[in-house]
């Protein structure tokens, strides 16, 4: 089974992405505002998705991003600097911390948060 770890709103950094790779809008509109937060996926042992020998335990990606001035979980992602709060991964049991994990992160367009934030109100 993989888990999977987000970080909270407040570490949401604020950047633009350019949602039309494709090129079929005219130049500049498919750039969109947004937020992007890091999420971090941890592949626990027989999780069917196997991950990839090459990417760091649990333990080598604490002991390498973990800003000793914050004690933040700090990554670069696409070329954004992403943080989180590692307290959730530290109460994992000791064993997570020689499984695989895969950082990554989530982008939400400021136009779609609008739209969910009218359709809880509405």
């Amino acid at each position: 089974m993989t888990r999977y770890f987000y970080a909270g709103p407040e570490y949401a950094v604020e950047i633009a992405r350019d949602m039309d790779p494709g090129r079929t809008l005219p130049s500049g509109q498919g750039i969109k505002s947004g937020v992007m937060r890091m999420r971090l996926s941890v592949y626990e042992p027989n999780d069917e998705c196997d991950p990839h020998p090459s990417l760091p335990t649990l333990g080598e990606l604490l002991a390498k991003n973990i800003d000793p001035r914050t004690g933040l979980l700090s990554y670069d992602m696409q070329g954004v600097p992403l943080t989180m709060d590692p307290a959730p991964l530290r109460e994992l049991p000791a064993e997570y911390l020689d499984y695989r994990v895969s950082p990554g992160c989530g982008f939400v367009t400021h136009e779609a948060l609008e739209r969910a934030g009218k359709s809880r109100r509405g």
